[in-house]
C-alpha cells in the first residue's frame, strides 16, 4: 500500500488519517481512539510547541455512508504523528512525508540551529 498525497484548491498537501493508518501497519481495531489521540495530543509545529487545530492541521473528510470517521491531515502533522508511533516504518514515511512537504526536494544540508 502506497501513501496517497492529495492536494487542495488552496495548494495546502494533504493525507488521510486512514491511509497514514494503513501504511503505518497500526491495528486496524484501534483506529478511532488512536486517531482521537492524533488530534487531542500536543505536538513541536514549525509554529512552536501547541494542539492540531481544525482547518488549520486537519479536516473531517466527509464520506456518507462510511462506518467510520476519516480526516484530511497536512503532511507537517502527519509527519509528526508517523514519527510518534510505534510503527516499525515511521522513520521511512515521516522522511517521505517531509520531501512531500518540501515539493520533493530531499534537503541533506540543513542549517545548524
Amino acid at each position: 500500500m502506497e501513501l496517497a498525497v492529495f492536494e487542495s484548491k488552496h495548494g495546502t498537501k494533504v493525507v488521510t488519517a486512514s491511509n497514514l493508518f494503513a501504511v503505518l501497519n497500526l491495528p486496524k481495531r484501534q483506529y478511532g481512539a488512536q486517531v482521537r489521540r492524533w488530534l487531542r495530543d500536543v505536538y513541536e509545529f514549525h509554529d512552536g510547541l501547541r494542539r492540531p487545530q481544525i482547518y488549520r492541521d486537519f479536516a473531517r473528510r466527509p464520506r456518507p455512508g462510511e462506518p467510520f470517521e476519516d480526516f484530511f491531515v497536512t503532511l507537517e502533522l502527519a509527519k509528526l504523528i508517523s514519527l510518534r508511533t510505534n510503527s516499525k516504518e515511521k522513520l521511512k514515511y515521516a522522511r517521505l512525508l517531509d520531501a512531500w512537504a518540501q515539493n520533493g526536494q530531499l534537503n541533506l544540508f540543513q542549517p545548524a540551529a
